[in-house]
């Protein structure tokens, strides 16, 4: 009944498979990223049914390995890995290879490089990887021109209400933004104790196993509440000030810099992703000014709870950042001269989208800010509010879009 469940659930998430086949048999390295538990295996395993399905390979062609599978612990470095796919590949004139959650192999880069290099005619690789690790500059360097990568995100609500045969409403949002968008979420039963606890041992699991054993973290206690505290305040500003502001109300003695890579660890694990900030006119970057994001909000209000009117604005915020990264674009705050914030810029193939979220327009104060921000570019590229009102508006050429189909009208200027 599970696999059935989970066959019929993964074609909602039909733009990553499409997105696979996009680069099918390109002689490119297919690099699958993001946290754990997003069901990035699923998806290669879904692939890999389609394409015996489509009798493009046979079985015996295919090269598949989940390095958390207990009969792989003996693949330790890129020898044990050469070797075995060496041995595969002899006598056959052209195989798929796929390798599940790679990073745990000592220099895997060298056998995918030396593999592609050499059987670039006959193979097609995929590999996934759990942080950002998998593609550091050291690993860049090696496969240089030869990767492509694809980000698999959690959730979004469009695909939520798929998985859960529920309504697109904003009771259905609500439920979505207090739980998002861990896939293996359908597979338990719908309590919020049951659930809760599975999002508190995916973010354990990240910590451990991606974090505090690759980093070596030794003041875990600190790292554990410093994380508590960023996630509690998703979405404001965050500056070296107000971390040494932090440290000195909590009256721990601890570096600025030391910190700051303890939040670098957490964007190489995909919990966090840094924001920065960008004058709308001149493109300069600032170095105060950023914001982070959580990379699943479900994991987050499993560590600190969920409010409502406490979390309900910086949430929407998050979600629509989340939905800009998934379709490909590149993300910025904006600041012009005035000091008027806009929530984003969002880049991509040159075009550029102004976007301000806000719960609600319907108090005067809350319209007359937002939109200012916006009148006050001068230039001609779309802007955008996104919102929990009803229904679609526009004003002045800026579109009011309700947060419920931001998804559907986001993907026409992707």
């Amino acid at each position: 009944m599970i696999n059935e469940i989970l066959q019929e659930n993964l074609k909602m998430r039909k733009f990553y498979l499409s997105q696979l086949e996009e680069w099918a048999w390109k002689p490119l390295v297919k690099v699958i990223v993001w946290a754990r538990r997003v069901w990035k295996s699923s998806l290669l395993e879904q692939l890999i049914q389609k394409v015996i399905g489509e009798k493009r390979y046979l079985e015996d062609e295919i090269f598949y390995m989940n390095k958390e599978f207990p009969e792989y612990d003996g693949v330790k470095n890129y020898e044990d890995l050469t070797k075995m796919i060496l041995d595969f590949l002899e006598n056959k004139e052209k195989a798929m290879i796929v390798i599940d959650e790679i990073q745990e192999i000592q220099n895997w880069e060298k056998t995918i490089n030396g593999i592609l290099s050499k059987y670039r005619e006959k193979v097609d690789i995929y590999i996934t990887g759990s942080n950002a690790h998998l593609l550091s500059w050291e690993y860049a360097t090696y496969l240089t021109w030869r990767y492509v990568t694809i980000s698999v995100f959690p959730l979004t609500f469009d695909e939520y209400c798929a998985f859960y045969d529920k309504p697109s409403s904003q009771t259905t949002f609500l439920e979505f933004l207090e739980k998002w968008g861990l896939p293996g979420l359908s597979l338990l039963w719908d309590s919020k104790n049951s659930i809760f606890q599975y999002l508190s041992a995916v973010y354990t699991t990240i910590v451990e196993k991606d974090i505090e054993s690759r980093f070596k973290i030794n003041k875990k206690d600190f790292f554990q509440n410093l994380y508590k505290y960023l996630f509690l305040n998703v979405g404001n500003v965050f500056s070296a000030k107000k971390i040494t502001d932090y440290l000195k109300n909590e009256k721990i003695t601890i570096s600025v810099d030391t910190v700051l890579d303890y939040l670098s660890y957490g964007e190489d694990a995909f919990l966090l992703h840094k924001l920065h900030s960008q004058d709308v006119s001149t493109k300069k970057l600032f170095s105060i000014y950023n914001k982070y994001y959580v990379g699943d909000v479900g994991m987050r209000n499993a560590l600190t709870g969920f409010v409502y009117q406490r979390d309900l604005g910086a949430l929407l915020e998050n979600y629509v950042f989340l939905v800009l990264k998934k379709y490909g674009f590149s993300v910025m705050i904006g600041r012009d001269k005035e000091g008027r914030e806009i929530d984003f810029i969002a880049e991509k193939y040159g075009n550029r989208i102004y976007l301000q979220v806000s719960q609600t327009l319907l108090q005067p104060s809350t319209l007359e800010r937002e939109y200012a921000s916006l009148l006050a570019l001068k230039d001609q590229w779309p802007k955008m509010i996104v919102t929990m009102d009803q229904p679609w508006s526009s004003f002045q050429w800026i579109l009011q879009v309700n947060i419920l189909d931001f998804e559907h009208v986001i993907q026409n200027y992707a």
